[in-house]
């Protein structure tokens, strides 16, 4: 019989560095012999696909004059929420049953702070309450102001919520939810300004977190010991 595999998911705002760290993760685990799916969030499953549509303002409202408006919050909740019943049921239950360990670029905690400024964090969490917990959550710290600096360093057509209010509000909601929830484990990327600056050219290079977490749910990509102070 198969030992169930393990949960990991990394959270943080746009810009934040969670597909980096969640892709150097996933790389160790493998030369250690793991076999990891490694996935986001939306997902690219029907619902999934219909969100990014949405994001990129290539999908809207049509409203009662005829004209476009912006999808409902609620609604962006709503979607977030069928699009990750989904992925659980078709792809995560699945691999984790197998002794998978499946790695997440963005779950729940990324509904309550991007969708919870405006909505309901008591509707956000009813909507997700079918949703399985991971066993660790990564939470990358970054500021709003550094965070939207990357993103628009990409070249690319800024997305939803990839403004400078939308992420200050992310920041914030964020940082209350991480405060109050010992499940999850934060990294604040210290100097990340100039680091960013300084090492554009530079290959990416794994966290190097202390926490008081079990050290044998990671490989040397994310080190943990036992303080609560972490620096990248």
């Amino acid at each position: 019989m198969n030992q169930q595999g393990r949960f990991i998911v990394f959270e943080g705002l746009d810009g934040a560095g969670t597909t980096t760290q969640a892709n150097l993760l996933a790389d160790r685990l493998r030369k250690d012999g793991r076999t990891v799916y490694l996935a986001h969030q939306p997902s690219e499953g029907p619902v999934g696909l219909l969100i990014r549509q949405i994001l990129a303002g290539r999908a809207a409202t049509t409203q009662a004059d005829g004209k476009l408006g912006v999808v409902d919050e609620r609604v962006m909740a709503l979607l977030f929420a069928a699009d990750r019943l989904d992925h659980l049921n078709s792809q995560i239950e699945p691999r984790l049953a197998r002794g998978e360990d499946v790695i997440l670029d963005r779950y729940t905690l990324s509904s309550l702070a991007y969708q919870g400024s405006t909505v309901s964090h008591e509707f956000i969490n009813h909507a997700n309450r079918f949703a399985r917990r991971p066993d660790l959550t990564l939470f990358l710290y970054v500021p709003a102001p550094v965070a939207l600096d990357r993103v628009r360093s990409r070249g690319a057509k800024l997305e939803r919520y990839e403004t400078a209010h939308q992420l200050a509000l992310i920041e914030r909601e964020y940082s209350r939810l991480v405060g109050t929830l010992a499940s999850v484990v934060s990294i604040v990327q210290r100097n990340s300004a100039v680091r960013r600056a300084s090492s554009s050219s530079a290959p990416a290079r794994p966290l190097r977190a202390r926490a008081s977490v079990d050290p044998r749910m990671f490989s040397s990509a994310v080190r943990p010991t036992t303080s609560q102070t972490f620096s990248r």
